[in-house]
């Protein structure tokens, strides 16, 4: 049985990225989210020109990577 998109990232991905030293902080993309504020953030549901990201790192303000599974 296949495992749902959703179920994969909250059962594996969020947890690893949580149990990193330091560990992420992920968040669900805001218009209102600062971005210059963001140190150790995973933002779902980042908006692209492809459609939303399953993640957009940033570390100390800057973004750094896209995580997207296919």
């Amino acid at each position: 049985m296949e495992e749902s998109e959703w179920l994969t990232r909250k059962t594996r991905i969020d947890t690893r990225l949580r149990s990193l030293k330091p560990a992420w902080e992920i968040v669900k993309f805001s218009e209102r989210l600062n971005f210059s504020s963001l140190s150790h953030h995973a933002v779902t549901e980042f908006p692209t020109a492809n459609g939303p990201a399953d993640y957009a790192l940033f570390v100390n303000g800057r973004l750094l990577g896209i995580i997207e599974m296919s």
